[in-house]
C-alpha cells in the first residue's frame, strides 16, 4: 500500500536503545511520575527518568523542557540553560517556545552567553556561505529546476531548499554506530511505516493463536547486507530509445487519467492470490494444533530458520543446524545466517545510555564470525532445549567506542559552549577509571520450546560477566524472542535486494519524462517517484540528490494545484523539520515546518478532508494531547474521508488516543473499507482472526485478506504469509508462506513500479 501519509520519510529520527520502544500510554505515565517525583523533592530520580525517555526518544522536546525546569528550580543555571536551549532547538511550535523564551534570555544574560537566536542566525549565515561555494555545481541545477514559470511558491526556490538539502554534505560525517536504524513516530504502526528496507520484519506473528507457553515475538536488529558494487551507467541505444518511445505512445493513447485530487495510491495486487491458485469461493477454517512438549531428541534434529528477516536483504537472522552426537544434541549456527552478513553484529550494540552505565559492555565490538564453526551441546528435556555459546574473553573493552557513545549522547549540548566538553571529558575519564581493570566474558544462550510440530519458540539472551578487583557481576545486553520453523536440509537462504538495478530503458523513460513534464505537469508525479527511488537517474544519484530532485518536481506539481502532490509534500517537509540529525539548527527545520504548514493550508482551502488525517498523524508523532489528535481524525471522518475513518477506527482499537471501544473501531473500519481504503479490509481481517469485537471466524479472515489485497494493501500480503505459516484458515504450507512473503518484499520495495502503473506505464 502506498499511502502518501507514510511514504518518503527518508530522514526519520534515529534513536538507539536496547529496550523496546514505549507506548504512548507508558510515555504519558512516565511524565506523570516525573512530575510526582519533582513535587516530592526527588529531583535526581526525576532527572534519571527524563534521561530514560531521552535515551529512546532523543528528539521529544518536552522532556528537555521538564529537565530545564527542574534544574532551574534547583539553582543549576548552567544545566538549565543547556536544557532550555536543547528544548528550543527541537520545539517547532512558536507559541510554546515563546512561553520559555523570556526565562532562557534571563539565564543567557546571567551567564554572559550569546543569545540562542544570534548563535543560530550566525551559524546559518555561515552555512549558506559555505554551501554556495562547496555546492556551486549542485545548487545551480536546483535553481534551474525551481525557476520555471510554473513555480509561484518560495518553497523550492533558489537557496532555501537547496541549501537545507545539501547542508548535510557540508559537514564532516559524524561517526555513527553501524546498526542505527530509523525509528518510527509514536503510535504509528499504520500511520508511519519505516522507509523501505529500513527495519527488520518479524515474519510470522502468533498474536492470534493462544499459545500460553510461547513467547511474544520481538524484532532484533539485523545488519543489512553490504551494498553491491555500482553497475556501469546504462547505455541508451537506438533500440532502447525506440522501445521507450513506444511505451510513451501507448500511455498517451489512454483516455483515463488519475484523479490528482485523490491522495490515495493503492494499486491492486490480485495476481498475488491468483499466483497461489486460491479459490475465492472456498471455505477456509483450518486451525493450528499446539504441541507443548518434545517426544524425543530426534524431533529437534535438522535445520531451523528464524521468523525474523531483514527487510533490506530478506535474509533470516539465524539458521540453526541441530544434529545428534552420541546421547546429546549438537548445535551450530549456519554460516548462511543473517547474523554473519557483517562482522559486527548489531544485536549487541548498546545505546548511548553509556552516560548512565559508564562501564558499557564491549558487546559493541562483538565479531559474529567468531561463531562460525563453533558447536554447542545443551541440556535437553521434554519441555525445552537450552544451549550456550561462549565468546572470547576481552581483557580491555574498546574505550574509544564507549567514549563515542558518551559524546553521541551529549551531542545535543555541544553547540552551547564549553560546558558539554567539560561534562564529556569528565565522564570519559570516569569511564576509563571504571573499566581499566575489568575483564569480560560474553555468552549467548538459546532456549527452545515446542509450539507446534514444526515451530519452536526461541528465547535468546546475550549476557556478559564482568570481573574486576571488586568482584564480578552479570549484565544482560540483549534479550529477544522469536520463532524458528523447520525447513528441509537442502534449504537455501533467501536473499532479496531492495536496491533498484538501473537499466537503460528506465534511464530513457526518465529522460523522456523530464522533457514531457514541461507540457504535461501530471507526469511530474511518476517522475518524482522515480527520482525518490533513484530509478533511471543514473548511478551517481545519492539519497540527497534524489530527495531534493523529488521535492522540487513534486512542488512544481503542487503549484499547479495537484492535491495529491501537496499530500505527498506535507509529511516529507514535516519529517525534514524534525530531522535534528541532519539539520541541527532550528532556523533550518523551521523553514521545513513552514513549508509543511503551507501545503496543509492549500489542502484546507481546497476542502480536501484528507488533510485532517494527515494532521492527526503529525500530532500523533509528537507528544500532543490525545484529544487534539482525535479531534483531527473526527473532522475528516465527518467529511467521509476514508483515511480519517481508518485512523479513527485504529484509535478506538488501540485505546490510546481514544478509550478502547472495539465496536466503534469496527464501525469506522467498515466505513473506511466501504470507501475503498485497502488497509481497512486488512484490519477487519485481523479482527476476525483474533476475535476482537466479533466472533473469531477464519473464513471471514481469509476472504477479507483477499479483498484487502485486491484493493491494494501490501500489509495484507504479509498477513497472508502469516496465515500460511501457522495454518490459520488455510492449510499450513511453509513454502506458500515464503512465496507470499517474498511477494510482500517485492511489493514493499518497488512502490515506484505501482505509481508508474497507476499513470499508465506497464511493468517492465
Amino acid at each position: 500500500m502506498k499511502r502518501l501519509t507514510i511514504v518518503l520519510i527518508l530522514f526519520m529520527l534515529l534513536a538507539n536503545g536496547a529496550a523496546a520502544q514505549m507506548t504512548r500510554g507508558q510515555l504519558l505515565r512516565k511524565y506523570y511520575q516525573i512530575t510526582q517525583l519533582h513535587n516530592s523533592g526527588k529531583d535526581a530520580e526525576a532527572i534519571a527518568l527524563c534521561e530514560e525517555i531521552t535515551a529512546q526518544y532523543p528528539k521529544l522536546p518536552d522532556t528537555y523542557l521538564r529537565m530545564a525546569q527542574i534544574y532551574d528550580e534547583g539553582g543549576e543555571s548552567e544545566m538549565a540553560l543547556v536544557m532550555y536551549r536543547t528544548y528550543a532547538s527541537l520545539e517547532m511550535n512558536d507559541r510554546k517556545l515563546a512561553e520559555t523564551a523570556p526565562r532562557m534570555k534571563e539565564l543567557e544574560e546571567k551567564l554572559g552567553a550569546k543569545s540562542f537566536e544570534q548563535q543560530e542566525q550566525e551559524a546559518f549565515d555561515k552555512l549558506i556561505a559555505e554551501t554556495a561555494v562547496k555546492e556551486q555545481e549542485k545548487v545551480p541545477e536546483l535553481i534551474v529546476e525551481t525557476s520555471q514559470p510554473a513555480i509561484t511558491s518560495s518553497a523550492t526556490s533558489l537557496f532555501d531548499l537547496s541549501t537545507l538539502i545539501t547542508s548535510a554534505n557540508t559537514k564532516e560525517p559524524e561517526p555513527e554506530p553501524e546498526d542505527e536504524e530509523p525509528s518510527q513516530p509514536e503510535n504509528s504502526q499504520d500511520a508511519s511505516p519505516e522507509p523501505e528496507g529500513g527495519q527488520e520484519i518479524s515474519l510470522f506473528d502468533i498474536s492470534a493463536v493462544d499459545f500460553s507457553n510461547s513467547v511474544k515475538e520481538e524484532e532484533p536488529t539485523v545488519q543489512p547486507e553490504p551494498e553491491p558494487e555500482p553497475e556501469p551507467e546504462p547505455e541508451i541505444t537506438q533500440d532502447i530509445q525506440l522501445e521507450a518511445d513506444n511505451i510513451f505512445e501507448k500511455v498517451s493513447e489512454k483516455e483515463e487519467k488519475p484523479d490528482c485530487n485523490s491522495p490515495y495510491l493503492f494499486s491492486r495486487h490480485p495476481d498475488v492470490i491468483e499466483g497461489l491458485q486460491l479459490n475465492r469461493n472456498a471455505q477456509y477454517n483450518a486451525k493450528v494444533t499446539p504441541k507443548r512438549t518434545f517426544d524425543s531428541k530426534s524431533e529437534l534434529m535438522g535445520k531451523w530458520v528464524s521468523s525474523v528477516f531483514s527487510a533490506e536483504s530478506g535474509r533470516e537472522f539465524v539458521i540453526l543446524d541441530i544434529d545428534q552426537m552420541g546421547n546429546s544434541l549438537s548445535v551450530m549456527i549456519n554460516e548462511e545466517s543473517g547474523l554473519f552478513l557483517d562482522k559486527r553484529n548489531s544485536m549487541f550494540k548498546t545505546s548511548w545510555n553509556a552516560v548512565k552505565s559508564i562501564w558499557s559492555s564491549d558487546g559493541a565490538d562483538f565479531d559474529a564470525s567468531e561463531l562460525i564453526g563453533c558447536a554447542s551441546r545443551g541440556d535437553y528435556s521434554d519441555e525445552s532445549f537450552d544451549f550456550t555459546f561462549s565468546l572470547k574473553k576481552k581483557d580491555k573493552p574498546n574505550v574509544a567506542t564507549i567514549g563515542r557513545d558518551i559524546m553521541d549522547g551529549l551531542s545535543l549540548f555541544i553547540p552551547f559552549g564549553g560546558l558539554a566538553s567539560r561534562i564529556g571529558s569528565t565522564l570519559l575519564n570516569f569511564a576509563g577509571r571504571k573499566i581499566s581493570n575489568e575483564k569480560f566474558q560474553t555468552t549467548i544462550n538459546f532456549s527452545l520450546k515446542s509450539v507446534t510440530e514444526n515451530v519452536l519458540a526461541c528465547n535468546y539472551i546475550v549476557s556478559e560477566k564482568h570481573t574486576s578487583a571488586d568482584g564480578s557481576r552479570d549484565m544482560v545486553i540483549e534479550e529477544r524472542s522469536f520463532h524458528l520453523y523447520r525447513v528441509p536440509d537442502s534449504y537455501k537462504p533467501y536473499s532479496y535486494s531492495s536496491n533498484v538495478q538501473e537499466n537503460a530503458l528506465y534511464r530513457a523513460m526518465y529522460t523522456k519524462l523530464e522533457k514531457e513534464t514541461i507540457t504535461d505537469p501530471d507526469k511530474l508525479f511518476p517522475l518524482a517517484y522515480m527520482s525518490y527511488y533513484g530509478v533511471g537517474m543514473g548511478k551517481k544519484a545519492d539519497e540527497l540528490d534524489r530527495l531534493s530532485k523529488a521535492i522540487v518536481q513534486m512542488q512544481k506539481l503542487a503549484d499547479h494545484g495537484c492535491l495529491r502532490a501537496s499530500a505527498w509534500l506535507i509529511p516529507v517537509y514535516y519529517n525534514l523539520s524534525i530531522d535534528e540529525k541532519h539539520y541541527p539548527m532550528r532556523i533550518q527545520r523551521k523553514k521545513f515546518r513552514d513549508l509543511s504548514d503551507k501545503q496543509m493550508s492549500t489542502m484546507l482551502m481546497a476542502y480536501n478532508p484528507y488533510v485532517y488525517g494527515l494532521n492527526g498523524d503529525i500530532l500523533a508523532s509528537g507528544n500532543s494531547d490525545p484529544e487534539e489528535i482525535a479531534a483531527e481524525y473526527e473532522k475528516g471522518a465527518e467529511e467521509d474521508d476514508a483515511y480519517s475513518l481508518y485512523r479513527l477506527g485504529m484509535a478506538y482499537k488501540e485505546g490510546v488516543i481514544k478509550s478502547r471501544d472495539l465496536e466503534k473501531s469496527l464501525e469506522y473500519l467498515r466505513k473506511s473499507a466501504d470507501k475503498g481504503y485497502a488497509d481497512a479490509y486488512w484490519q477487519l481481517a485481523l479482527a476476525y482472526k483474533s476475535g476482537l469485537g466479533v466472533s473469531s471466524d477464519y473464513n471471514q479472515y481469509i476472504h477479507l485478506l483477499f479483498q484487502a489485497i485486491d484493493a491494494g494493501s501490501i500489509e495484507a500480503v504479509d498477513e497472508l504469509s502469516v496465515a500460511f505459516f501457522w495454518g490459520i484458515g488455510v492449510k499450513r504450507d511453509v513454502d506458500m508462506a515464503q512465496q507470499t512473503r517474498r511477494s510482500y518484499f517485492y511489493l514493499k520495495n518497488n512502490v515506484w513500479r505501482d505509481v508508474l502503473a497507476l499513470y499508465g506505464f506497464p511493468n517492465i
